[in-house]
C-alpha cells in the first residue's frame, strides 16, 4: 500500500480544485519526473540506513531527492518521454537495491507511533500544498512526489527495527512503484 499513491492522489485533487485542471494537469507531469526523485530517496536512504543513524539517512535520502527533483524540473519532456526514463530508473534501482544482511524480526510498534506518524505526514502534505501555487505547476508536481509516507516510515522504522525493516518498507514501496506510475501517466493523458 505505501507505494499507491495516497499522498499523490489528494495533491493533484487540491491544486486541480484550486488552481484549475490546466495546472493539475501541468503538476501531474511534474509528477511523474518527480518519481525519479522518489526513486532516488528511497534508494539514497536505504543504502544510507545501513551505516547512519536514521536522522543522517533521512538527511542523505532528503539532499539526493531534493537535488534529483531540481535537475529533473529544469528538463522540459513529454509525458512520453518521462515514462520511460522514469521505468529505466525504477529497474536499475531494484536491480542494485541494497541487502542488510540481517534477519528480520517481528516488533510491535508503541500505540502512540501511529497517531504521531499521522500527524507528521499531514504536516507535510499541507505545508507542500500551501507552496505550490508559489512554485509553479511542474515544481508543484515534483515537490508533492517528496517522499512524504516513505519518509515518515522509513525514519520510524529506522529508529525503531534498524536498517533491515528500513531497506525492507522501502523496497516493499519500490515494488509497487510501476502501478502508482501507471496510474499518474494516465492522468497525465487525461488533464491534458
Amino acid at each position: 500500500m505505501i507505494g499507491l499513491p495516497i499522498t499523490t492522489g489528494p495533491f493533484i485533487l487540491v491544486i486541480g480544485l484550486q488552481e484549475g485542471v490546466a495546472f493539475a494537469g501541468h503538476t501531474v507531469r511534474g509528477i511523474l519526473l518527480g518519481q525519479v526523485a522518489l526513486i532516488v530517496f528511497c534508494w539514497s536512504y536505504a543504502f544510507a540506513s545501513l551505516r547512519a543513524p536514521w536522522h543522517l539517512a533521512i538527511f542523505i535520502g532528503t539532499v539526493a531527492c531534493l537535488s534529483t527533483g531540481y535537475l529533473v524540473t529544469q528538463v522540459k519532456v513529454s509525458t512520453w518521454v518521462s515514462t520511460p526514463v522514469l521505468i529505466l530508473t525504477w529497474l536499475i534501482a531494484m536491480k542494485w537495491w541494497p541487502h542488510s544482511g540481517l534477519a528480520e524480526e517481528k516488533i510491535t510498534p508503541p500505540r502512540w507511533e501511529l497517531p504521531v506518524r499521522i500527524l507528521v505526514t499531514l504536516a507535510l502534505l499541507v505545508g507542500l500544498s500551501a507552496l505550490a501555487p508559489h512554485v509553479g505547476a511542474k515544481v508543484a508536481g515534483a515537490l508533492s512526489t517528496y517522499p512524504v509516507i516513505a519518509s515518515v516510515l522509513g525514519s520510524f522504522n529506522h529508529r525503531r527495527f534498524g536498517p533491515t525493516a528500513t531497506t525492507s518498507t522501502l523496497r516493499g514501496l519500490m515494488q509497487t512503484l510501476p502501478f502508482t506510475i501507471a496510474i499518474i501517466f494516465v492522468l497525465g493523458l487525461a488533464l491534458r
